[in-house]
């Protein structure tokens, strides 16, 4: 039996065609939200401007003012939704403030499915470790879109470097992720 997959839109495939070169995979029409702005329920649909949240193979793609915001899965840290709202918020690996999303469309599964294949398919291996001050460090060992291993090292805000017994247990867990997948320290 033959699973029916529905074409995307074709102002989807566009978009993803005219930023990544790539055919989009799923899609949603998206609201942003500035942090700590929730979602308006006075709006209707029709009268928002109509932007895209796209899934590629190698990329998200949110269209925005001016240029679109296109990052690789890899650099996705974490990514949730609120069902009660339909707000979803995604926090980058570097740090860039979190992308928050009115997912407008009445059924977004495709999008959110498609994100979190894309995302969990990018992590290899992960370790975490507690830290001698307090905190959490974590490692990810990631791929890429060009299919290479890297390794990926995450804080929780309370990773001072400049301590020594910090810095060994960082080192010591990012040596014991990519020793893990046969990478070299």
């Amino acid at each position: 039996m033959a699973l029916f997959r529905r074409p995307v839109p074709a102002v989807q495939a566009d978009l993803a065609l005219r930023t990544v070169g790539e055919k989009a995979v799923a899609g949603t029409r998206v609201e942003i939200l500035p942090d700590g702005v929730a979602p308006r329920d006075d709006v209707r649909i029709a009268d928002l401007p109509e932007r895209w949240a796209l899934a590629t193979a190698h990329h998200v793609v949110v269209e925005r003012d001016g240029d679109p915001l296109v990052r690789r899965w890899c650099d996705v840290d974490h990514a949730a939704v609120d069902a009660q709202i339909n707000v979803l918020t995604i926090r980058w690996a570097d740090g860039t403030p979190p992308t928050r999303l009115h997912l407008v469309d009445r059924t977004p599964q495709a999008f959110a499915r498609t994100l979190r294949e894309r995302v969990v398919a990018s992590v290899v291996h992960r370790e975490s470790a507690d830290l001698p001050g307090g905190g959490t460090v974590r490692v990810a060992i990631r791929r890429d879109e060009r299919d290479e291993l890297f390794s990926e090292v995450l804080g929780d805000g309370h990773v001072d470097l400049s301590d020594p017994a910090t810095k060994a247990v960082v080192q010591a867990t990012e040596s014991r992720a990519r020793s893990a997948v046969g990478l070299p320290l």
